[in-house]
């Protein structure tokens, strides 16, 4: 054996000195030469590495290098848990462990007891009631109306109800579980009567249900004008014609606001309220059995008491058409990060141009055959290789607008068939026979444009923290989107931290989508466009500049992430190695 092939064998058996890369040996070989059996040797002394070290480390360009030399008492030394000793992967972790605590705190808190904050929903309240005319009634009945009737009967109620502070539903206690009774009034009406004429009052009815359909109050209850009158019409000596006229409260809302919210409102004022003033009317009668008697009370009225009229002014059909207003946000915010996350790992023969290494610039300075060269031929070189960097800028720049025109095109492409087939969806699960209030081009043109800002978001996001890191923050937004929306649930029943909604665009989406199929909030629909606008102006150039850096810079940012680790897994001898 020659010298050199014993220091060849020295050196391989030296403990720190050599690596094998698992590359098959191509960063060995020139350019353009082809295979040899030489790279059958390189990994055939890789796999002995991996057999005496299994020490491997990965680098950020997709390569590994296997350390060899490792004797077999380093190996017994080396710990089984080695690689998880080190901060960085203790900070990883706990970034991990408080991410998903916080989507445990988000979906929890924000729907842990909404009956505690009742009081945050407000119902308005327009008695419109008054006592019958003394002409209408019998003369033989007068004397009994300081008993029966002292006040409107909606006034009475209502007093020892809601407005009471003992009562369970009334202001007072501070508990929250109650909701917020606002007095309603109609403006501009003169007179005895509170709400006016018939006609004045069929108007002021009117424009309060508006008020209801187009975000104000929750609900509107309303008590007739003749509310007292159908009540007296069940004692046969009133003189009240016709007879046994039906008592009624109609309880005015707008369902499509909020479908779930609704199943709470409902619960206070149709399952609680409205029964509990029946029993309150009732008690009040079987307190006074002479004056029943006397009067002829129809005992019928006992069993039917008060009945509620519900008016849906924004319907919603089924819980699914409610689900749909948020569903829609949440598949074209994934949509958005799926094209986002497309367009980071496939990357077009243009940008793999881009990010490839510049040319050596040319000396500014070079000698000539004499040994010489003037200031002017020195001016002229120098001259030439900045025009050339200039026309080579100028070509970057106009291969980075064209990279950017079809990825921006594919992406706006795809949330388009995307927003389509949502509508076709919702189309195909109501079998065709849903009706919305508005056109489905209308939720198209807006789903899509929405979903613009969603990419730039995302963009943002993926390349500020990286390809590593965005998913999970992407995933932080999203879930505090829709804690926040008012998609569930409105915010008014959930912690005050959930009003950031309103500075989120998930929000004005589910808004809009509500406006769009069941006619709420139509007056500020206009709204929702400018806000997402605002979204798109302020986030796309940032989200474009973000991409457009990565590419310019050669791709510092864009190549596969990495950190350079050993990882040593030994397990009864046989060492395993950890790609």
């Amino acid at each position: 054996m020659d010298n050199s092939s014993t220091a060849a064998d020295d050196q391989a058996k030296s403990p720190n000195a050599k690596t094998a890369s698992l590359n098959g040996g191509q960063q060995q070989r020139p350019a353009g030469e082809p295979s040899s059996n030489n790279d059958h040797g390189v990994k055939e002394a890789t796999k002995e590495a991996l057999d005496t070290s299994g020490e491997v480390l990965l680098s950020t360009d997709g390569m590994a290098t296997v350390s060899v030399g490792l004797s077999p008492e380093e190996q017994a030394e080396a710990s089984f848990f080695r690689p998880y000793w080190t901060l960085e992967f203790a900070g990883t972790a706990l970034f991990a462990l408080l991410m998903i605590w916080c989507y445990g705190w988000l979906y929890l808190g924000a729907f842990w007891n909404p009956l505690t904050r009742l009081e945050d929903l407000h119902v308005s309240v327009l008695n419109c009631d008054v006592l019958p005319p003394t002409s209408s009634l019998n003369a033989s009945f007068a004397p009994y109306m300081p008993v029966l009737a002292p006040r409107p009967l909606a006034t009475s109620l209502l007093a020892g109800s809601i407005y009471n502070t003992n009562s369970p539903l009334g202001p007072g206690g501070g508990s929250g579980r109650s909701l917020t009774w606002d007095t309603a009034s109609c403006p501009g009406v003169t007179g005895p009567r509170p709400c006016g004429t018939p006609e004045e009052e069929a108007a002021c009815m009117q424009s309060l249900s508006n008020d209801v359909r187009q975000g104000g109050p929750w609900a509107l209850l309303y008590f007739p004008s003749t509310f007292t009158t159908s009540y007296l019409s069940w004692y046969t000596y009133s003189g009240i014609a016709p007879q046994l006229q039906s008592l009624w409260a109609q309880y005015v809302i707008a369902r499509g606001r909020c479908y779930s919210t609704y199943n709470y409102v409902s619960a206070v004022t149709t399952q609680s309220l409205v029964p509990g003033l029946s029993r309150s009317l009732t008690q009040a009668l079987a307190s006074n059995p002479a004056a029943v008697a006397a009067t002829g009370l129809n005992l019928k009225f006992l069993a039917t008491g008060i009945t509620p009229v519900e008016t849906d002014l924004a319907p919603v059909k089924n819980f699914g058409q409610h689900f749909a207003s948020y569903i829609f946000c949440v598949l074209l915010w994934l949509g958005s990060t799926f094209m986002v996350v497309t367009s980071w790992q496939f990357k077009l023969p243009v940008e793999r141009a881009l990010m490839a290494p510049p040319p050596a610039r040319p000396s500014a300075t070079g000698p000539l055959e004499d040994g010489t060269q003037t200031e002017a031929e020195t001016a002229a070189v120098q001259a030439k290789a900045e025009a050339a960097e200039t026309e080579r800028r100028h070509v970057r720049l106009g291969a980075l607008a064209w990279a950017l025109w079809v990825k921006g095109f594919v992406a706006a492409v795809f949330m388009f068939i995307l927003s389509v087939l949502l509508c076709c969806l919702l189309w195909a699960l109501g079998a065709g026979n849903e009706q919305f209030y508005k056109n489905a081009g209308q939720t198209i043109a807006f789903g899509w444009y929405m979903s613009w800002s969603f990419i730039a978001i995302n963009a943002l996001l993926l390349h500020f923290l990286g390809v590593e890191r965005f998913s999970s923050i992407s995933a932080l937004i999203l879930i505090l989107q829709l804690t926040s929306a008012s998609a569930i649930l409105t915010t008014d029943l959930s912690n005050r931290f959930f009003y950031i909604g309103r500075g989120l665009p998930m929000y004005w989406g589910v808004r809009a989508f509500r406006t769009l199929w069941f006619g709420v909030n139509t007056d500020t629909m206009w709204l929702n466009w400018v806000v997402i606008t605002a979204f798109n102006v302020v986030f796309m150039p940032l989200g474009l500049g973000a991409t457009a850096y990565r590419v310019w810079t050669n791709g510092s940012w864009g190549r596969r992430g990495g950190v350079a680790r050993p990882i040593n897994v030994q397990m009864g001898g046989v060492v395993a190695v950890a790609m």
